[in-house]
């Protein structure tokens, strides 16, 4: 389109998530704190609106194009995938997503319409435990946002909230990327190939996979009980982590394998696990006034639109069409695909 791109992200994740940026050629501005520091974030958004009105500031926090896409994409091929391994007496029993900038929960919108019974698990770090219990801080888990809820979270429809230790996180990263690792789950007759895949899972996937046990055994969950959850990006991008952890800890061993093992999958428990009430989804959505509002500017009729209207999320997320349309009408216009 002949733009540049400006990425603008929290200057203590990993050094990979840079590298790739600049190698497509984005302009990178790097805002004080970790992931927990949205609202820093949303502050240079603000300068640059003042300062550069030539700049469109897609904002992945409220931005409905970004749960629209989950759930008119990523949802049926999630559908797609349960149907092909459940059992005959399967039943799709909850799908767990982490929060972040609301985009992937938003698959969970399109599922519980084919599977009405189906629990949509948020899931988010215990050192940030903003939807748990209104909390705050900092935290390891790349991938997701906190301290504030994003406007395009549809908390009427969260069923649990999960908060995921980003100690044990890190302890599970290690297991399934260093090779002792890697050699121990082997050894414990976990399936070879499967092993190898274990790459594909980046910090915040590891996250939604102690999120799913801790929803199994909060449900007494069985083998007929199928979760569903998202691996969003892959070790590639943490690979600096994984050195800064062999600095800080040292070598990775078989014994810390087995401890990790032991501890930090098998020992997940139910704690820090809720399940939403009714006033307990009001109070998450509630939050969005701080940011939304106070901070942001948005208008308060359209956040109580968010709750009282049941029909506006069916309406911002089936606009998926004519926004295929308009895709369509550019390209034609413009004769880039032609020239292709």
């Amino acid at each position: 389109m002949g733009v540049t791109a400006v990425a603008i992200l929290p200057e203590e994740m990993s050094k990979e998530r840079f590298t790739w940026l600049k190698e497509i050629g984005a302009e990178v501005i790097a805002t004080p704190g970790c992931e927990s520091n949205v609202k820093e974030i949303y502050d240079k958004c603000w300068d640059i609106r003042r300062n550069r009105p030539d700049c469109v500031i897609f904002n992945q926090f409220d931005e409905f194009g970004n749960p629209c896409w989950h759930y008119n994409v990523t949802a049926p091929a999630l559908e797609e995938v349960f149907l092909s391994v459940k059992s005959p007496k399967g039943q799709l029993a909850a799908y767990v997503s982490a929060t972040g900038s609301a985009g992937t929960i938003g698959a969970g919108d399109y599922l519980k319409k084919q599977f009405p019974h189906m629990k949509i698990v948020a899931s988010e770090a215990l050192q940030c435990p903003t939807l748990l219990n209104n909390g705050f801080g900092g935290h390891r888990i790349e991938g997701i946002g906190d301290k504030h809820v994003p406007w395009v979270h549809n908390a009427r429809n969260t069923d649990v909230v999960t908060a995921i230790d980003d100690e044990d996180c890190m302890r599970i990263f290690r297991l399934f990327n260093e090779t002792e690792g890697k050699k121990y789950l082997k050894s414990c007759g976990i399936d070879a190939e499967l092993v190898e895949q274990l790459g594909l899972l980046g910090i915040s996937g590891v996250a939604n996979i102690l999120s799913a046990i801790k929803t199994a055994k909060y449900y007494e969950m069985t083998g007929e009980d199928v979760i569903l959850s998202l691996a969003t990006d892959s070790a590639e991008m943490y690979g600096s982590r994984l050195d800064e952890l062999n600095a800080e800890k040292g070598v990775y061993t078989s014994l810390q394998a087995a401890k990790d093992m032991e501890k930090c999958l098998f020992g997940q428990s139910t704690d820090h696990l809720k399940e939403l009430s009714y006033y307990d989804r009001k109070a998450i959505h509630n939050l969005k006034y701080f940011t939304w509002i106070e901070q942001q500017e948005k208008d308060l009729d359209d956040l109580n639109q968010l709750w009282n209207d049941r029909g506006v999320w069916a309406e911002q997320l089936q606009q998926a069409t004519r926004w295929d349309e308009m895709i369509n009408e550019f390209n034609e216009e413009t004769g880039v695909l032609k020239s292709m």
